[in-house]
């Protein structure tokens, strides 16, 4: 009898000990075993958790290398989760706080894809498509050697793709209803913008059926020189 109540207590106290890591506050936790946790909330996709973690870390340990790791984590658990607004955000203020940081060219490449997962159909404005352009060109020009430049490059041909064909789309709108003046300056700025991409041919065509209406109109003037 007494060896089965010893026996009982052991397994209470191992059970006890085992159990000591999970009864732990946040408080009593150090940062790289909440790190931890937050690295294996994100890595199974509950991002809303992680973010919490990772913002735990940042206000709590704010002078260690765990904060600026939690900052890093904190903005791409807000990609991921699609809430591309706060990504932004925390993306620049990670650059605001360490511009020298290696983690850099990831960042400004994660800014570009926040706009660009923002990015509207050609029929609509095309404010994203430019940041994400824009983003996207500061990593080739900033970091032409890392790997981020070279997925960079890819993503400013869909952004200038995108722009060439909202510009010929509003362009082909003017000239359908007949505002031939309108339309040239679209196709003409497809010609002067986007010359190295196979829809400036078809914008040359339509710029000289605009430039033959208007003349024929008699109202050609100083766009098309």
């Amino acid at each position: 009898m007494k060896g089965i109540i010893c026996l009982f207590l052991c397994i209470i106290i191992i059970f006890g000990c085992s159990n000591k890591k999970a009864t732990l506050s946040p408080k009593e936790r150090p940062p790289e075993e909440l790190m931890q946790e937050g690295m294996d909330l994100f890595q199974k996709g509950k991002f809303d958790q992680a973010i919490k973690v990772f913002q735990y870390v940042r206000d709590t340990f704010p002078f260690t290398p765990h904060a600026i790791l939690a900052e890093l984590k904190l903005a791409d658990a807000y990609y991921y989760n699609s809430d591309y607004e706060s990504a932004v955000a925390a993306y620049q203020e990670f650059e605001k706080l360490h511009p020298k940081n290696e983690n850099i060219p990831h960042v400004l490449y994660q800014i570009g894809l926040c706009y660009f997962q923002r990015i509207l159909s050609i029929d609509r404005d095309q404010t994203m498509t430019k940041k994400a352009l824009s983003a996207f060109k500061r990593v080739v020009l900033e970091y032409p050697e890392s790997h981020y430049a070279k997925r960079a490059i890819v993503k400013i041909k869909a952004c200038r793709e995108k722009l060439a064909r909202h510009e010929f789309y509003v362009g082909r709108f003017y000239y359908r209803t007949h505002q031939y003046k309108s339309a040239l300056l679209r196709f003409r700025n497809v010609i002067t913008d986007y010359s190295d991409l196979p829809i400036a041919h078809k914008a040359q065509h339509y710029l000289d059926i605009c430039v033959d209406k208007l003349k024929k109109r008699g109202g050609l003037a100083q766009p098309s020189s």
